[in-house]
């Protein structure tokens, strides 16, 4: 190997390290989502490239584009792996609440332990998963089988039925129960206002001219423009994120699970939770609208609410698969991304931007040198961040009383607040306190939240469909 090469595969390594720690710390703090530290790093792009250029400089590499694009892949692999702490202990709710997450249902019975095992297995899994198959699936959806542009044409329909499965999902018995509807027809009635009314809110931020409509704004936003997809901030935390911190705030404090082995409880996947996480990170990764919760939805509708799932092994296998969806997901993305030059998430725009791929879409001589030292820098990132996430574990009590303290909710909660207003000033909070009111109402009635994608899925049919 030339001297070239290898230093080439040093700057590849370290950034990947700092990517990691990078989007792994910022992947505790509550309400800091992957997209807008990508949106951060491509916003002060020349700060990026400068911070990069330092090992170039060092390691006489200059391929700093793609050393930058290394970075935001590095930091979302941690961040995804940081988030198997999140989901578990931030957010959960007072007992009055009547829909719950299982990784919230796991930390009241004080086996938070097992929903983060749960959740960063998976995330490794999904990876390593879809990294191996990441090759075959890019020559089937693009050159030279080319079914993405054979299904393109039907694209729209197929967000459609996504739809309707997501709503009648909700259809349960033990849902219906839980609801205290005597009727089916009830519980629809409920899916299809929250799924409606979020779909609504969606179609205003990316269809109309609310990005720019003359309203009085914030003096530091130039020519009082927002973009829409700078709205996706205040929307998605209005929607997701701060309901959920403050339905917390009444929450008690979670049990101590004492001697308990947490490694019993290890959820060990078979052939189909493989083949399903596969699924669903193809929806993921090349479908439009698309997210991990509703893919775990339309590959497994009866998982969620299955007799089993109220167990510590039913909620442990959802967490699983929830999580490897999401990281097989993301990184068959990268495949929509240089086949057929679609950016399917945040990072993925931030990716695009970095290597300025103009021209390489659907050409394996050109994607296949990028692709491949993403793959690695994500890989290396996943094996930095499972020992970062070893060394915590060490130290879940004190994670836990830091996490779950009313002092870090309602400073989560200006930080969130406080971010969006600065970022899409006056319209963006009144955008989010709008999806706030809305975001509050699923899990006082028993209806799940991933009800409230209708915010991209109506907007994303609406569109394909050639409505508007």
């Amino acid at each position: 190997m030339r001297v070239d090469a290898i230093a080439f595969v040093v700057s590849i390594a370290a950034i990947s390290a700092l990517g990691a720690g990078l989007g792994f710390l910022a992947g505790l703090v509550p309400g800091l989502h992957m997209n807008n530290i990508a949106a951060a790093l491509t916003a002060y792009s020349g700060a990026s490239i400068a911070f990069v250029a330092v090992f170039g400089d060092v390691l006489a590499v200059d391929e700093l584009g793609l050393l930058a694009a290394c970075l935001v892949a590095s930091a979302m692999t941690g961040h995804a792996f940081a988030e198997a702490i999140t989901s578990a202990y931030v957010g959960i709710p007072a007992e009055d609440v009547v829909s719950v997450l299982p990784a919230h249902r796991l930390a009241r019975a004080g086996l938070g332990g097992v929903a983060v095992r749960a959740g960063a297995d998976g995330t490794m899994a999904g990876l390593l998963f879809a990294a191996l198959l990441i090759v075959p699936v890019c020559f089937i959806m693009g050159p030279p089988v080319d079914l993405y542009s054979h299904l393109r044409r039907f694209i729209g329909l197929i967000v459609v039925l996504f739809s309707i499965v997501l709503l009648t999902s909700e259809m349960s018995p033990s849902l219906a129960s839980r609801n205290a509807g005597p009727r089916l027809g009830r519980a629809l009635a409920k899916t299809c206002a929250v799924f409606g009314a979020s779909g609504v809110i969606g179609s205003i931020v990316l269809l109309s001219g609310y990005c720019w409509c003359d309203l009085p704004d914030a003096p530091w936003l130039a020519h009082r423009i927002v973009s829409p997809s700078s709205l996706l901030l205040p929307m998605f935390a209005g929607l997701f994120g701060v309901p959920g911190l403050l339905l917390s705030l009444g929450s008690r404090a979670v049990p101590d699970a004492g001697s308990l082995d947490m490694r019993s409880h290890r959820h060990r996947p078979g052939v189909r939770d493989l083949l399903l996480s596969f699924s669903g990170g193809i929806l993921v990764g090349w479908m439009p609208g698309m997210t991990s919760g509703s893919a775990v939805t339309v590959c497994a509708p009866s998982l969620r609410d299955s007799p089993d799932s109220l167990s510590i092994a039913g909620s442990s296998r959802f967490i699983w698969l929830y999580s490897a969806i999401s990281s097989s997901g993301a990184v068959f993305s990268l495949g929509a991304l240089f086949v057929i030059m679609r950016a399917r998430s945040g990072s993925m725009d931030a990716l695009q931007f970095f290597l300025r791929m103009e021209g390489l879409g659907g050409k394996g001589a050109d994607w296949g040198l990028p692709m491949s030292v993403l793959l690695l820098s994500i890989v290396l990132s996943a094996i930095l961040s499972v020992l970062l996430l070893e060394r915590l574990s060490a130290r879940v009590s004190r994670v836990e009383r830091v996490l779950l303290s009313r002092r870090v909710t309602i400073a989560s909660l200006v930080f969130i607040c406080g971010l969006s207003v600065a970022l899409t000033g006056i319209r963006g909070g009144m955008l989010m306190v709008a999806c706030t009111s809305l975001g509050l109402i699923p899990p006082l009635i028993g209806v799940r939240r991933i009800q409230l994608m209708g915010c991209l899925l109506v907007p994303v049919a609406l569109t394909l469909l050639r409505v508007v």
